[in-house]
């Protein structure tokens, strides 16, 4: 680690904790501090013996008084620092976690949501979130044990220099430092994604997700065993570094007492042949012993620093990615109030993080301002990358995507998602007040019952809101207090009313909105949204529909088919039936099935 990225991650811990309380940050100062009146003690129990030995009353009262004053202020900026700590570090913990959520939640791309990397770096720090908490207590221990250490030394010079051979026992504690700080580093790289294959299976096993196929296919024992395994894994190279770190410490606290025997022995004979008084046994004594626990402390401080150090760069990391991701969104031109030519696809290329071919391979397409586009063709094919690519979810690899002859990049890109509304096919299920979860789907709006009731009725969703027994101010989600659960229609539904919150907006993306709903509501719904965008088209207003069922797409204007990532046909309905090819075996596939 270089010393610039060092300062970086100090500065980090500092800011954080001086941001987050100022008064308590400087009184976790107090606990630390509080050790060097405890150093001193060896030198007043040195006054104290050498007084009483040579009747010096006045050496004798002066070091008591100085041993006393010593404990009571060691003990009081003790249970000051403490009380300070405990409460900085719950605070600091929750100002990193709120930091962390704020800082993933306005990355303006999905992609690190889909990279491993990323995710593993999240599980490193939920794991390691008490330590991030009490990072600035961390930095200020290691400080001042450095200062005992100091403090400790100089003592030991003043007194006897033979005392300074028990610094010698130190070299096997910095070395053993430095192999704990590379067995932990090695055992949170090894167990990250076994740690998130268990929280993943223990969400599948204590909700309601994942509990009818549980049961249905019998898959208790199954999910048992992998979380079993799981956890083992995750804890496996923990618990070898913990080992490790155990038998280090042994073999350094045996090499300290080896040591520390030595030199009272050899300072004993000194007494002996009157080289020496009685009072520097007793200090030896004494300072040895806070000695052992200032050269072990600080090495383990130095390697628990190390640890938090290690947390800070891998939240530095976080939020550089988060940077370089949100430098590729730095667009300030306002979206047009109205589309007058519509939406270029020039040449898109698209490969999502990790994956070893690309989703989309040089689709060039025109939709036109005011016109409806369907979207067609089987699993995989591209069809909602390129709905993530009009939302701006993902830049494409290569190629551009144009609004109005404007690269999206220029777009200011909350702007254009303002000026937009999408119904997905991996809808959220927000268990709010079903008022708020729909209505969040236009901010200003969100407390609005007569906005939230009409985008349910352009939903055809009113039957949602008749059936809970509260209306829109019902609870939802069966988990809560009063809360009722909903099927995954009606889910789906409330989804669809959030898309339609939005007045006229200049984008409207339907992708796979009615996966749970009848062919006749799907049928009825998009009818309801054809005539919809046909009103819109003044002002350019275009709709994309994604579906699988081609009674829908008849009333697209146009039909873009996909196939492997490349746009293979492209037309209206009559066109494609008429060219005979893949739209229309697809077409006449599914008609049969409803003859």
């Amino acid at each position: 680690m270089s010393m610039r990225e060092l300062l970086r991650r100090m500065t980090l811990i500092a800011r954080m904790s001086i941001r987050t309380d100022p008064l308590r940050s400087l009184g976790a100062l107090a606990e630390p501090l509080g050790g060097v009146f405890q150093m001193l003690l060896g030198l007043w129990v040195k006054l104290l013996v050498d007084g009483v030995m040579r009747h010096d009353e006045a050496r004798a009262v002066t070091g008591a008084v100085c041993i006393a004053a010593s404990m009571l202020l060691y003990f009081g900026t003790g249970l000051l620092g403490n009380l300070a700590r405990v409460a900085l570090a719950e605070r600091v913990g929750f100002a990193f976690d709120r930091q962390i959520a704020e800082m993933t939640a306005r990355i303006p791309s999905l992609e690190p949501f889909e990279r491993a990397d990323y995710a593993d770096e999240l599980q490193i720090l939920r794991q390691n979130r008490a330590l991030l908490g009490g990072s600035l207590n961390s930095l200020l221990y290691t400080f001042t044990t450095a200062l005992r250490a100091l403090t400790a030394v100089v003592m030991l010079t003043a007194v006897d220099p033979r005392l300074l051979l028990l610094l010698a026992a130190a070299v096997p504690a910095v070395i053993g430092a430095r192999l704990r700080y590379r067995w932990d580093k090695a055992a949170e790289d090894a167990s990250a994604s076994h740690g998130r294959l268990a929280r993943h299976l223990i969400g599948l096993a204590t909700t309601v997700s994942g509990a009818a196929e549980l049961r249905t296919y019998r898959l208790e024992s199954e999910v048992r065993a992998r979380l079993r395994a799981a956890n083992t894994a995750w804890r496996r190279p923990v618990v070898a570094a913990e080992r490790k770190k155990s038998v280090t410490t042994a073999l350094v606290n045996a090499t300290f007492a080896a040591a520390l025997t030595g030199v009272i022995g050899w300072l004993l004979v000194g007494v002996a042949h009157h080289n020496g008084s009685p009072g520097t046994i007793a200090m030896a004594v004494v300072v040895a012993g806070d000695l052992q626990q200032v050269v072990v402390g600080t090495v383990n401080r130095m390697g628990d620093l190390a640890n938090v150090l290690r947390s800070a760069g891998r939240f530095l990391w976080l939020r550089d990615r988060a940077a370089e991701i949100a430098a590729d969104f730095t667009g300030t031109v306002p979206p047009p109030e109205t589309l007058e030519h519509g939406i270029t696809f020039e040449n898109v290329t698209f490969r999502y993080p990790g994956a070893s071919r690309d989703s989309l391979r040089n689709v060039s397409l025109h939709i036109p301002a005011g016109s409806i586009l369907a979207l067609v063709g089987e699993n995989g094919a591209g069809k909602s990358t390129i709905v993530g690519l009009l939302a701006g979810l993902h830049r494409p690899t290569s190629g551009r995507i144009l609004i109005d002859g404007i690269d999206l990049r220029e777009l200011d890109i909350l702007d254009w998602r303002a000026a937009m509304s999408a119904a997905f096919q991996d809808f959220a299920k927000l268990e709010f007040s079903a008022q708020h979860a729909v209505g969040v789907g236009h901010l200003p709006h969100v407390d609005t019952p007569g906005a939230v009731h009409t985008a349910l009725l352009e939903a055809q969703a009113a039957d949602v809101e008749t059936a809970l027994p509260q209306g829109l101010a019902t609870q939802l989600g069966s988990t809560w207090e009063d809360g009722v659960d909903l099927s995954g229609g009606q889910w789906q539904k409330l989804a669809l009313g959030r898309a339609m919150m939005r007045r006229s907006p200049l984008l409207l993306v339907f992708d796979e909105p009615t996966a749970s709903l009848d062919a006749p509501t799907e049928h009825a719904l998009f009818s309801q949204y054809a005539a919809t965008a046909r009103t819109a088209a003044a002002q350019g207003a275009i709709t994309i529909l994604v579906t699988h069922r081609f009674s829908t797409v008849r009333a697209a204007d146009h039909i873009a088919v996909l196939a492997d990532g490349a746009l293979t046909e492209y037309g209206s309905h009559e066109e494609l039936i008429d060219a005979t090819g893949e739209y229309a075996q697809l077409y006449e596939m599914q008609a049969r099935g409803y003859r």
